[in-house]
């Protein structure tokens, strides 16, 4: 029976390879599934931006200096959006008529992205203060 020790050991091995292959699955599974959840994330987001940039249109319809040009109401829209990623990202070099900067605009809507989840932030941070004053003012 000599043979029983070396078929023992295969085994373990055997078991070892297969423990390891599960684990690395499983890892990878879970930073897939955090991957998934960024995405959504950054796509309720840029919903959120859509939104505000239409209400910004919308607003926006009857402002005589916006409506000189059609880039100029692009101009206008973006600052309502965010003014301050507008200055951040376009500063004094606004957008002429013609140029498309897909560089620009990506930046602007990730900072756009990023102005709208500290906001977001803020206003779940104030909530939690509110909540623990009145949970003071119970006791």
């Amino acid at each position: 029976h000599a043979w029983m020790p070396r078929v023992r050991s295969v085994r373990r091995s055997a078991a070892r390879l297969v423990l390891t292959c599960l684990l690395l699955f499983s890892c990878i599974g879970a930073a897939q599934a955090k991957s998934k959840a960024a995405n959504r994330r950054t796509q309720s987001l840029d919903r959120e931006v859509m939104v505000k940039r239409a209400e910004c249109e919308a607003a926006l319809k009857g402002d005589v200096e916006c409506l000189t040009t059609a880039i100029e109401f692009d101009n206008c829209v973006l600052r309502c959006v965010s003014h301050r990623c507008y200055r951040a990202v376009y500063g004094d070099d606004a957008l002429e008529d013609g140029e498309v900067d897909t560089q620009r605009g990506r930046t602007f809507r990730s900072c756009s992205r990023t102005e709208l989840r500290e906001s977001k932030q803020r206003d779940m941070e104030q909530v939690r203060i509110a909540a623990a004053g009145e949970r003071e003012d119970n006791l």
